[in-house]
């Protein structure tokens, strides 16, 4: 995947606007089923997901497609362009907002998401060396095995202080309670983007608190935990595009994904930009 390219096709669906409700979310007897539909007048998708604490994986996902012109319908790996464009929206964010442009990389979080935020920022970025967290043992392995191969230093994250040479830090885990302390390097640029309920929380509180807040869109404010109850503006991330910033350090950038977001990347799939 080219995420430059695709951060690019983000940027315009934010820019061009299309029409795409709110997420519905209907309740499943051990999770959640998800209805995500979009279009902008040349495309019309539909992401259907399902989130099942008992079964592995948790989260399976698939896009029906079509394009309006030729009637074209396509089903496409949810889970695949899930991941794609949100590590993609994460570095759209990151070359836009972060406040140093070039230093270490923190994924906290080394699954999926933590695999292609690595990629994306990689291609993206200035990245300096890498540092992983994660429970599982094999999958920290891995994806520091991924950063050598990439050709940078890699090395697990097992302190309680965030390096301080860290610009760049991800969260990508699903945790109901905080994975970060309350206290990162001046400067650093977070992208949260595992937890998705008002009752999940990667990021401290304090940390929020202080922090210069982004979201990827309005609908963030009602699902994301570490928006709920915040008394400071939060600017969307199509308005920072026009020139809107929020104050504070660090700078965060809160996703909890979005329909307009799958439209962007079935763009790209189909060559559209």
């Amino acid at each position: 995947m080219d995420y430059v390219r695709l951060a690019e096709a983000l940027k315009g669906v934010l820019l061009r606007g299309a029409e795409a409700p709110r997420r519905q979310t209907l309740s499943l007897p051990q999770g959640q089923f998800l209805v995500m539909p979009a279009t902008d007048g040349e495309v019309a998708v539909c992401k259907l997901v399902t989130v099942e604490a008992h079964r592995e994986p948790r989260v399976q996902a698939e896009v029906w497609a079509k394009r309006l012109d030729t009637g074209e319908v396509v089903h496409l790996p949810g889970e695949v362009f899930t991941r794609w464009r949100t590590a993609a929206l994460s570095l759209l964010a990151a070359r836009l907002l972060a406040p140093r442009k070039e230093g270490a990389l923190l994924l906290v979080g080394p699954g999926a998401q933590g695999e292609a935020h690595l990629e994306a920022f990689h291609q993206g970025l200035a990245l300096t060396r890498v540092w992983v967290r994660g429970r599982r043992r094999e999958r920290v392995e891995a994806l520091l095995q991924k950063a050598r191969a990439l050709g940078l230093e890699a090395e697990e994250w097992t302190g309680e202080r965030v390096p301080s040479e860290v610009a760049f830090v991800v969260t990508a885990t699903p945790s109901p309670t905080p994975v970060l302390p309350e206290e990162v390097p001046e400067g650093a640029f977070i992208a949260a983007v595992g937890s998705f309920r008002p009752e999940m929380r990667e990021v401290p509180e304090a940390l929020v608190k202080r922090a210069a807040v982004y979201c990827d869109t309005e609908d963030a404010l009602w699902e994301a935990g570490e928006l709920q109850g915040l008394a400071k503006p939060v600017v969307p991330l199509r308005e920072a595009l026009l020139g809107r910033r929020a104050e504070g350090d660090p700078v965060l950038f809160k996703s909890v994904g979005h329909a307009l977001f799958d439209l962007a990347a079935v763009r790209v799939y189909w060559g559209l930009g």
